[in-house]
């Protein structure tokens, strides 16, 4: 019987590569970190490409209040621009984070790397 995380079995003979005090696996966890670091890396280019397109979607917002909203209080430009902003704001908040947060795994995996034992080549 395969010994999973959904299993029903709960032992100390099977480690488990889901728990998180598992230091007995380096090179479990570096894939892991690898596997991490990977989806990361997509997550950062998505919220970066949200980033730009909400910066011309807010420079879009004030050209079409320029040219159609001059008859309408000046509150509203200004109300639509600080929403935008504030969004804005936060998606940059968590690009950063996100970046952090790589840069973190990015350490962890150099610390694993040199755990591994070393590749020996066959005679």
């Amino acid at each position: 019987m395969l010994i999973t995380r959904k299993s029903r079995r709960r032992s100390k003979a099977f480690t488990s590569r889901f728990r998180e005090s598992s230091s007995d696996f380096p090179l479990r966890q570096y894939l892991r970190c690898r596997e991490e670091l990977y989806s990361g890396i997509v997550h950062v280019i998505l919220l970066a490409a949200f980033l730009i397109t909400l910066f011309y979607f807010g420079r879009t917002l004030w050209l079409l209040f320029a040219q159609h909203g001059a008859d309408l209080s000046p509150w509203y430009r200004r109300g639509a621009m600080v929403g935008v902003t504030v969004v804005i704001l936060i998606v940059a908040g968590r690009l950063w984070a996100k970046l952090r947060t790589l840069r973190e795994v990015r350490q962890e995996m150099k610390d694993l790397k040199s755990q591994l034992p070393t590749a020996r080549k066959p005679l």
